[in-house]
């Protein structure tokens, strides 16, 4: 088991939606539960069809904070930060859920490390895009490849260097958090493009990026069930991720995404 820190970071907190009405998390959760005090504190925005076991023991955590989530991540992004920023945090981590407890269980030491290499940068940074390593990009299924590769090639190409931002992570300060707070109004994962956008607008010298290895497929991690049932992963990919609707839905969020970077870029 990785050992806690002995002291919260200093003003930095995590922001995160839930969303486990199966409970697939819960295992997870009490494992790693420890995780959740390396941050000064936590805000949950956790959906009403979450399982309940789920939400009584993030309740029970000192320094988590639940909030009122919503099915479509966008709204539930926004509340969560809303909450840390009302706070008065110096900074934030933003991350889905499962993907904050796989990258605890896989690097640890990366995941505690990204405050200290943010702060280390100037101009100070108000928004850093957490992306994907090669390595951990390829680890996802091909849909997702396909369709978050187009989208973070527009991004991309609209703010002249390299992004990944399609992760389901990003790191703000609490400038960022209060421009973002105060211009955004996706209610998807369209946030994706929609913040790091409106802090290029701002500011293009404040918008950064890091590659990290801890931002992996996450998915399967929680399914090992189906996936052994399956006969394996790429079994399992192939019969959960590319399907027609799958393709459907990813795409349709891929032009979504644009769609607010141009809206916010002109």
């Amino acid at each position: 088991m990785v050992p806690a820190l002995p002291t919260p970071s200093p003003s930095v907190a995590l922001t995160a939606t839930l969303h486990d009405p199966d409970g697939r998390y819960l295992a997870a959760l009490a494992e790693r539960r420890f995780a959740l005090g390396w941050y000064q504190a936590v805000y949950l925005a956790v959906t009403s069809a979450t399982d309940p076991r789920l939400v009584e023991q993030v309740a029970a955590t000192p320094g988590v904070v639940v909030v009122a989530g919503d099915r479509q991540v966008g709204v539930g992004r926004r509340r969560a930060l809303q909450a840390a920023a009302e706070a008065g945090h110096a900074a934030m981590l933003a991350c889905d859920f499962d993907r904050w407890l796989h990258w605890v269980d896989r690097f640890p030491k990366e995941l505690r490390e990204v405050p200290e290499r943010l702060a280390r940068r100037r101009p100070a940074v108000w928004y850093a895009c957490l992306g994907r390593t090669a390595r951990a990009f390829a680890s996802h299924p091909p849909v997702q490849r396909a369709t978050e590769g187009a989208t973070n090639r527009a991004l991309s190409r609209a703010v002249g260097r390299r992004l990944d931002a399609t992760a389901g992570a990003c790191w703000l300060s609490a400038e960022g958090a209060a421009l973002v707070l105060r211009e955004s109004t996706e209610p998807s994962n369209a946030t994706d493009l929609e913040w790091p956008a409106l802090i290029y607008r701002a500011d293009p010298a404040r918008l950064t990026a890091l590659f990290l290895e801890g931002l992996e497929f996450e998915t399967a991690s929680f399914a090992a069930a189906e996936v052994a049932a399956s006969g394996g992963l790429a079994a399992w990919m192939e019969r959960e991720y590319d399907q027609p609707a799958v393709w459907h839905a990813r795409l349709r969020l891929a032009t979504g995404s644009v769609a607010a970077l141009c809206r916010v870029l002109g």
